[in-house]
């Protein structure tokens, strides 16, 4: 498994992409974890072929984590993509997902490419990915994503404070990355303390906190360096 950071920061952030991961399976596989507005250009820097990606799992549908999706289809469109694209979401938010994917083809009836919907699931298997999902305590409905694949394991949280369920997709994980908003404790966002206490309980081989607000980077950086398993995520960190 190979992981790649696309983007870290938070929806506003003056320095880093829209929180987004792309990982790619020993066999060529790719999924993209969440589009937000930054994200499209960040891939086509990359040099990202129009027919690369095999699958995008959205964790929920707040812009900074989905806005990017009509740019991407639509370059994709443009350029004729000719592979089936994947899109996993939770049912409640296709409606919102449908319409983003018309304004990326409009004013065809439809893009040059099929669109296959996938709902989330508790656990699925896509051709040998083991997937498994749980909700988080978030403003808007999320579901953390843990991914097991070539050995690999691999847990992404989304946005939102964790809940027991979510908890329980960490533990064994190589990598586990965790949103961590702010220094202090808020309603539906992850703090410091708490991704602290999460690595050292779980005992967590590396947490990476991502989704930061720019003002609290500094001091999260300063506060984690007596953790040596805990960084900061960035963008174009690339894991295998």
């Amino acid at each position: 498994m190979n992981i790649e950071v696309i983007g870290s920061g938070s929806a506003f952030s003056l320095a880093r992409n829209t929180s987004s991961i792309r990982v790619e399976s020993q066999r060529g596989e790719q999924w993209l974890i969440d589009c937000g507005p930054t994200i499209p250009r960040a891939l086509w820097r990359r040099g990202l072929g129009i027919n690369e990606l095999d699958v995008i799992y959205f964790t929920h549908i707040h812009p900074d984590h989905c806005a990017g999706l009509p740019a991407l289809l639509n370059q994709w469109h443009s350029f004729g993509r000719d592979k089936p694209l994947t899109i996993v979401c939770q049912s409640a938010q296709r409606p919102l997902l449908n319409s983003l994917v018309a304004l990326a083809c409009w004013p065809d009836e439809r893009c040059c490419f099929d669109i296959q919907w996938l709902d989330t699931q508790d656990h699925f298997i896509w051709r040998h990915w083991q997937v498994s999902t749980a909700p988080t305590i978030h403003a808007m409905p999320n579901r953390a994503i843990r991914i097991e694949l070539d050995g690999q394991r691999l847990f992404y949280s989304g946005d939102g404070r964790p809940t027991p369920a979510s908890e329980a997709l960490m533990p064994g994980v190589d990598h586990a990355f965790l949103e961590c908003a702010m220094l202090t404790p808020s309603e539906s966002h992850g703090d410091l303390e708490q991704s602290l206490a999460l690595a050292e309980r779980l005992s967590l081989p590396r947490l990476w906190l991502y989704h930061c607000f720019d003002e609290h980077i500094p001091m999260i950086i300063e506060r984690i360096q007596a953790y040596p398993n805990v960084a900061l995520s960035e963008d174009g960190l690339y894991l295998n």
